[in-house]
């Protein structure tokens, strides 16, 4: 799991600071406030490392790769060119020069794990406006590398176990900001043993995020399924329906046979569950339509079924947000902007429930950008009720101080409590609420003023 995460001069960020990720994380706050570039880089870091294309130090995305599939070596994220990523009101740090931009993130096998592995890169203009590596610290507590840049193309590769820099070469430019050529860690010899393993894994810690954009797949009518679990469900979800048709074939047949629920079969059953808790459904179903590779995922509700089209896009929206909690494995990352859109206050606190208890199940984390203050409350009472600890939550407040962001720590106690509220943190709620009281209270006053006498009064 990641456990955290620092920008500087990153689009809005001059510097985030090094943020704590726990289990749970939640990002509140404004909008356009930097809320989701923090997402972004992680992201951009991902797709680097799984692109093709080993020329480029930081892929930024391409408009024309955009898909959201999320399968194959497709762009998550398009941030433009350098000067686009580059914080226009940027400052020099003991670590980062005002011209460039830093990234760096530490990630463990388990929450507060000393163990931890540290990825920490620094990037300058290069040609054609690009990205170019400056810097990269890559691996545990003294074991690694690091890499400076010393000219265009030339780099000092340091081993962590060692005192001296191996040299300069343009050998030990990293490919993709990760992991060195075959031909590097040849010439090498056996002081890549040391190394060569910590690209790979830099790439399946990343492999394991699940991210699911605020803007998901629309409902359709029907789908043309490929006969087996799809192996992602997409940026938008658009494979997520996939998924639940796969996993739903597999529980109509089991249940029809009166035999146990596999494993795959779960993910069905699970969403059922999870539909129903939170008063969108009754049941699912998948229905093929006659013999063809088309099928129809049914909404029931009080024993009537509906196409999945047909029923509020509340159902659509948080059809993939359940699957993706579900889909998730130990170990993985999920991520989700805006979870609870289009949702009534009760299946948000639900949310709360789904999320915190396969955390806790899977050992799956949560990072959510939300707006929800449901979500959020519910968490707090978890928490009060000692079903959820509070260090397995960090909770941000992000905000905007003129042209750069500024973040919160939300301190939260054993009690559930935040002792740190921002003003006007889910607007002026308190202040809606006596502003009623006092109208309502003159409106009665006046009207008993100027209403007429009864017949019979003196």
């Amino acid at each position: 799991m990641l456990t955290y995460i620092k920008l500087d001069n990153f689009k809005i960020w001059r510097s985030t600071g090094p943020l704590r990720l726990a289990p749970l994380t939640l990002l509140l706050g404004i909008n356009s406030s930097g809320k989701s570039s923090l997402i972004q880089s992680l992201l951009l870091i991902r797709q680097t490392v799984k692109s093709d294309d080993s020329n480029l130090d930081l892929n930024l995305g391409n408009p024309d790769n955009a898909s959201y599939n999320g399968s194959g070596n497709t762009d998550s994220v398009t941030l433009g060119q350098f000067q686009d990523v580059l914080c226009r009101s940027g400052s020099a740090s003991p670590s980062t020069p005002a011209n460039q931009f830093g990234i760096e993130f530490r990630w463990a096998e388990e929450p507060g794990g000393t163990d931890s592995s540290l990825f920490s890169a620094r990037y300058r203009k290069g040609t054609g406006n690009s990205a170019e590596l400056d810097y990269l610290r890559l691996g545990k507590d003294g074991q690694g590398f690091t890499v400076k840049r010393r000219k265009a193309g030339i780099y000092q590769l340091s081993l962590a176990n060692q005192r001296r820099p191996l040299g300069q070469s343009a050998d030990y430019r990293p490919e993709r900001s990760f992991a060195f050529s075959a031909a590097t860690l040849t010439k090498l010899g056996e002081q890549a043993e040391t190394i060569k393993h910590i690209g790979p894994e830099l790439l399946d810690e990343l492999s394991r995020i699940i991210y699911l954009g605020p803007v998901r797949r629309l409902a359709q009518r029907d789908y043309v399924w490929a006969g087996r679990m799809p192996a992602h469900i997409g940026d938008d979800g658009a494979k997520a329906i996939d998924a639940l048709i796969a996993s739903g074939v597999e529980y109509q047949k089991q249940k029809k046979a009166g035999s146990g629920i596999s494993a795959e079969a779960q993910l069905f059953e699970q969403s059922i569950y999870w539909l129903n808790t939170m008063n969108l459904a009754d049941d699912l179903a998948v229905k093929q339509l006659g013999r063809s590779a088309r099928y129809e995922l049914q909404i029931i509700n009080h024993g009537e079924a509906s196409n999945l089209k047909d029923v509020g896009v509340g159902v659509s929206q948080v059809l993939p947000v359940i699957v993706a909690a579900l889909f998730a494995q130990p170990g993985h990352i999920v991520i989700i902007e805006e979870p609870e859109s289009h949702l009534h206050p009760l299946a948000q606190s639900q949310l709360a429930e789904l999320f915190s208890q396969v955390s806790d199940d899977r050992g799956v984390q949560f990072v959510l950008e939300t707006h929800s203050e449901h979500l959020l409350t519910r968490l707090q009472r978890r928490v009060a009720e000692e079903t959820i600890a509070p260090d397995q939550l960090a909770i941000y407040f992000v905000e905007r101080d003129g042209t750069k962001a500024k973040i919160d720590t939300l301190q939260l106690d054993e009690y559930g409590e935040i002792s740190n509220w921002p003003e006007n943190f889910f607007g002026d709620e308190m202040g809606d609420i006596a502003a009623r009281t006092m109208a309502a209270m003159k409106r009665k006053i006046d009207e008993k003023e100027i209403s007429p006498p009864r017949e019979g009064d003196e």
